[in-house]
């Protein structure tokens, strides 16, 4: 089930799964890690990404959310991704619920 929250004009819209998480703590996390290789926006597109073949997902995809499911999400980011540049991550499992969250506020296009 999705549900919105306004907050301070923003709207962000959530599933039941990613509520557990922190969006706050997730955006701030992303930036510090993620961004590097999937961009400020998690387009795909970061200054890093842009040379890694195969490239980063575009996780602001409505094509990538499709087929994503949020465990598989987790899984993705506690272990890697084989075949890819992305590593485990260290994160704790807070800190993976809390990315988990931010990444389901992500404009889809």
């Amino acid at each position: 089930m999705r549900r919105a929250i306004v907050n301070g004009g923003l709207i962000l819209v959530l599933t039941g799964e990613a509520l557990a998480g922190d969006v706050s703590k997730g955006q701030a996390l992303f930036a510090a890690r993620c961004s590097f290789c999937h961009g400020p926006e998690g387009k795909g597109d970061g200054p890093v990404g842009a040379a890694l073949k195969p490239p980063p997902t575009n996780l602001a995809s409505s094509e990538y959310w499709r087929n994503a499911n949020l465990q598989r999400v987790r899984e993705v980011l506690k272990n890697g991704k084989s075949g890819t540049a992305m590593p485990p991550s260290q994160l704790s499992a807070e800190e993976i619920e809390d990315v988990v969250a931010y990444l389901e506020t992500l404009p889809r296009k």
